[in-house]
C-alpha cells in the first residue's frame, strides 16, 4: 500500500519539467480540509501543502494548478487557495501563463534543470568562502540536523530527506549574515529539492545505487562538519562545490544509463519524456 505523502511541516514536526518520471495517470484521494485557525495560518498551511506536492512531484511539472483544483481536490478554502498560488508564483515554483490560460507548476526540462544546477553550485561555492567559523553554535546545530538527516534516510522519505538536507545547508548560509543572499539560497534550495526527489526516484529503481548515494551524502555532510570544526577554509572550499556538483553527475549518469541499469533508459527516451508537452 502506498504511504501517504508527508508535507514539510509534518516532517519537521516529527523530527524536531516535464519531469523525468513515469506518471501513473491516477489522482490521489482528496486531502482533508484544512482546519481554520485564521487567514494567515490557513494560507501558510496551504502553501506548505501545495509546495510539498510540487517538490515530491505528485503535482507534476507543467501541470495546471488553479483555484478549482485546490478547492475541490485539496479541500482548501478559496481565499487560502488563491493566496497559496500567489505565494508559489513568488517562490518560482508556479508560473502564471495568461497565454495558456492559467497557472502551471514550473517545468523541469533540461533547460530548467541546468539553471537549478548552476544556481546550486553558485550558492554553495560562495558559501564555502563566506561561511562563518565564528558562529558559536554552527557545528552543534549541523550535528543535530545531521542526526535527523540520518533518520530520514533510514525511513526512505525523499521529501523528508530533501527537507532536512535543505535545513543543513541553510544553517550554514545563515552564518553568513546576509539576508539577501540567504533568500537567494532559500529559493535555490527549494528548486534543488525537486531535482533531488526526481533523482532519488530514478535511482530507487536500482536499490543498490540508491543506498550507495545516500551513504555518499551522509559521508560528505560529515566531512563538511569536520572542516567547519577545524576552521579549514581550504577543505570547505573543495567540499561544498563538489557536493553541489553531485546533482549534475548523478543526472548525467542516469541519462547515460550508467547508474540505473534496470531502467534501461536511453538519453533519447529521457529527453523525450522531459520535452513532452
Amino acid at each position: 500500500m502506498k504511504k501517504p505523502v508527508k508535507t514539510d511541516a509534518q516532517t519537521k514536526a516529527r523530527s524536531r519539467g516535464r519531469p523525468i518520471i513515469v506518471a501513473t495517470g491516477k489522482r490521489s484521494k482528496p486531502r482533508p480540509a484544512l482546519k481554520a485557525k485564521g487567514s494567515a495560518s490557513q494560507t501558510e498551511a496551504a502553501v506548505d501543502l501545495i509546495r510539498s506536492h510540487i517538490i515530491d512531484l505528485s503535482l507534476e511539472p507543467g501541470s495546471k494548478l488553479d483555484e478549482p483544483l485546490l478547492v475541490n481536490h485539496f479541500k482548501l478554502g478559496r481565499t487560502p487557495a488563491r493566496e497559496a498560488i500567489s505565494r508559489l508564483i513568488a517562490e518560482g515554483l508556479v508560473n502564471s501563463l495568461p497565454n495558456r490560460g492559467g497557472t502551471f507548476v514550473r517545468n523541469l526540462n533540461l533547460v530548467e534543470i541546468g539553471e537549478v544546477i548552476f544556481a546550486y553550485q553558485l550558492v554553495e561555492t560562495v558559501m564555502a568562502q563566506l561561511c562563518s567559523f565564528d558562529d558559536p553554535n554552527l557545528v552543534e546545530d549541523l550535528e543535530e540536523v545531521q542526526a535527523r538527516y540520518i533518520e530520514q534516510i533510514r525511513s526512505k522519505s525523499f521529501l523528508g530527506i530533501t527537507s532536512v538536507n535543505e535545513e543543513f545547508h541553510l544553517r550554514m548560509h545563515r552564518s553568513i549574515g546576509n539576508a539577501l543572499f540567504y533568500e537567494f539560497a532559500l529559493s535555490t534550495h527549494r528548486h534543488v529539492r525537486r531535482l533531488l526527489v526526481l533523482l532519488y526516484k530514478l535511482e530507487n529503481a536500482a536499490k543498490s545505487i540508491l543506498e550507495v548515494q545516500l551513504e555518499i551524502n551522509m559521508s560528505e555532510h560529515r566531512e563538511i562538519i569536520d572542516a567547519i570544526r577545524r576552521s579549514d577554509r581550504v577543505a570547505l572550499s573543495m567540499l561544498l562545490p563538489a557536493h553541489a556538483q553531485q546533482a549534475q553527475t548523478r543526472l548525467l549518469n542516469v541519462m547515460n544509463g550508467n547508474s540505473v541499469p534496470p531502467l534501461s533508459i536511453k538519453r533519447s527516451a529521457i529527453e523525450s519524456l522531459i520535452n513532452a508537452k
